[in-house]
């Protein structure tokens, strides 16, 4: 984790917000510097949150690893008392609903946190069946020729490990769907996403709606999964810098 502090004057770092990015796995240093700059110059301070591929494949690793993150959001000194936004892509929002796991099983404790927390950014989540988990682990081998083997491998060790692994993915999955959190969110996607199932996804949003959640959306027909940004960037922005409008955070809208 490494905390990136924003160039802007004004608030205290105690009161300053901060925006919790989770990004896809392996993401580089370069491409996460198109999203720090989405929130650095507005005066929001940026913590990066890196998941590694085993807090996916050891479902119960990736569990302590969101309870340590929650821990330091919940009780350190520098986070405890800001106002919080998370932006999580890809692996980084299946790492973000191992901690919404923990705050769904253990309420009280997590309640102060839980009221920080101002807005939900969900880019490019990882939606669908095991055949779709299992093809994005294979994406992330740097050889195409590997790939397929990848991924037959991550099928196989979803099969012999199911107790170990498919319930926890069921239940990060779940929580989804039956979220802790009743703050806004905003979601981007694409159509041809081989990881998201399209209509799995409007069914979560509907999900989001029917539970009186304030939903926006932005889709596109073809873009590449995780990244929306960098083929989309101005209107990947606009849509980003309305949806804070929107949100409770005093300093973010004396900056917008």
């Amino acid at each position: 984790m490494r905390l990136y502090s924003s160039p802007v004057p004004g608030g205290s770092a105690p009161s300053r917000p901060l925006a919790v990015l989770l990004p896809w796995f392996g993401a580089r240093p370069r491409s996460i510097a198109r999203y720090l700059e989405l929130y650095l110059p507005r005066g929001l301070d940026v913590l990066v949150v890196e998941t590694d591929l085993s807090h996916f494949l050891w479902p119960r690793h990736g569990l302590a690893y969101a309870a340590c993150v929650l821990g330091l959001l919940r009780d350190s000194q520098p986070f405890c008392s800001r106002p919080l936004l998370v932006h999580a892509l890809s692996i980084g929002g299946y790492t973000f609903a191992q901690m919404m796991v923990h705050m769904s099983r253990e309420p009280q404790r997590h309640r102060q946190l839980a009221e920080r927390l101002r807005g939900l950014v969900y880019d490019s989540l990882v939606m669908g069946s095991l055949g779709d988990m299992a093809l994005g682990v294979a994406q992330m081998s740097s050889s195409a020729a590997f790939r397929p083997l990848v991924r037959g491998g991550t099928r196989l060790y979803f099969g012999l490990l199911r107790c170990c692994t498919v319930r926890y993915y069921r239940a990060a999955q779940g929580v989804f769907f039956r979220p802790p959190l009743r703050c806004p969110v905003l979601l981007f996607y694409s159509c041809n996403d081989p990881l998201s199932d399209p209509a799995l996804v409007q069914e979560l949003l509907e999900s989001w709606r029917g539970a009186g959640i304030l939903v926006q959306a932005q889709g596109w027909q073809d873009s590449r999964h995780a990244a929306h940004l960098r083929q989309h960037p101005q209107e990947y922005q606009q849509v980003l810098q309305g949806f804070l409008k929107q949100l409770d955070m005093a300093l973010l809208r004396a900056r917008l």
